[in-house]
């Protein structure tokens, strides 16, 4: 690898098992959107994947989901110091569904190894009426091995 320009990185493309590790440990990123004046912002956020799909959560009161209602369009990093880092380009869609809803809050308290009273008082704090569930629906992912990366430059 060391004969190769650090310049092309499709040399540390993560492959399609490690690029969802990575969102999985990861834990939480950053989504963004755009303002009504056209201004990107973002957010850190919890994720949750959930068979195969990356949820996240938050009041209908947010700017990120009233912005996301007027255009769904987003970009949401992950990253894992050592392992990759993730971008995924797609968009937004709410989960209307109240079963699907569960199972991403669910999901949340496992994530935070919550059980019993904890739990229950966890899911009853998050399922709220004005409590919405997103789902990332991917177009793209870019995708960097940080590992091979950091051996690269050393080499």
């Amino acid at each position: 690898m060391a004969d190769e320009p650090m310049e092309n990185l499709a040399l540390f493309k993560l492959t399609e098992e490690q690029t969802m590790q990575v969102i999985k440990e990861a834990g939480g990123g950053t989504v963004t959107w755009l303002r009504r004046d056209g201004h990107p912002a973002g957010a850190y956020v919890q994720i949750v994947v959930v068979d195969g799909q990356i949820y996240t959560t938050s009041t209908n009161d947010r700017g990120k989901n009233k912005a996301w209602r007027r255009d769904p369009r987003t970009a949401w990093v992950f990253d894992v110091p050592g392992k990759g880092g993730v971008t995924v380009i797609g968009k937004v869609e709410f989960v209307e569904d109240a079963a699907s809803k569960m199972r991403v809050f669910n999901a949340m308290a496992d994530a935070v190894h919550l059980t019993g009273a904890n739990r229950e008082r966890f899911i009853g704090h998050i399922n709220t009426r004005g409590r919405e569930v997103m789902r990332l629906v991917p177009e793209k992912y870019i995708t960097l091995d940080t590992a091979k990366v950091g051996v690269a430059m050393v080499s």
